[in-house]
């Protein structure tokens, strides 16, 4: 059977270390990627147009630029779930919108299109009520469709609540060696164990070490400055 292509969005302010590593990852494992980069749309649009995009093949495989497959197995299996109609994703909450509710979400996330347009082809877009794309899973409870997740096994520096699923953050793994998400790609440090986790996965051989060694390095809060006067 042939290997969906993965789509992953990203615009110009991304480093180009980050869009380079993620390729090399899916490289390596020889699943096919296509990077898009767009400075006209925002992401939800993107992925509206890819949901949307039936030329594009019977299944939709949506990445964030900073997230990738950490083995082939965990990502066949990701896709085996979508193919037999599931809606297959990455684990998380909007804790800022309601942190009990946990969805499929986009950073990686495979279905069937058309499931998709069978759930009413929804916006992707965030609401009052969810955030991007979790309209989905959403529609999928509500339709009686499966919602396939992958949840976290730990984090190398855990920063949200995964309702009653435990925790992520920087540098989150998933499943059993399946999936790796960043978060917080703005920051230097944090690209810098982007790409250290990409080469573990390029080389075999993961540094956890130098993992942890990386987000320890992390400069101490700034200090606040002293106003006085009207200020």
């Amino acid at each position: 059977m042939t290997t969906p292509t993965v789509h992953s969005f990203y615009q110009s302010n991304i480093p180009a270390r980050l869009v380079e590593s993620q390729a090399r990852v899916f490289a390596h494992l020889n699943i096919p990627l296509k990077q898009w980069q767009d400075d006209n749309s925002t992401h939800y649009d993107w992925i509206n147009m890819i949901m949307r995009s039936d030329d594009l093949g019977p299944l939709a495989v949506i990445a964030d630029i900073d997230a990738f497959p950490l083995s082939r197995t965990g990502f066949d299996m990701l896709v085996a779930q979508a193919e037999k109609g599931a809606l297959a994703g990455l684990a998380q909450t909007a804790n800022h919108k309601d942190p009990n509710r946990v969805y499929a979400a986009p950073m990686f996330m495979a279905v069937q299109r058309q499931v998709y347009n069978d759930l009413g082809a929804p916006s992707m877009a965030h609401s009052k009520t969810g955030d991007v794309a979790q309209i989905l899973t959403d529609r999928a409870h509500q339709a009686g469709v499966e919602v396939a997740l992958i949840y976290p096994s730990f984090s190398v520096l855990p920063r949200w609540a995964l309702s009653d699923h435990g925790m992520y953050g920087i540098g989150t793994f998933y499943g059993d060696n399946a999936f790796f998400h960043l978060f917080e790609s703005r920051r230097t440090q944090t690209q810098d164990l982007f790409c250290a986790v990409a080469e573990g996965v390029v080389s075999g051989r993961h540094n956890w070490q130098r993992y942890l060694e990386i987000m320890e390095q992390a400069p101490p809060p700034a200090k606040k400055k002293k106003f006085f006067g009207l200020f």
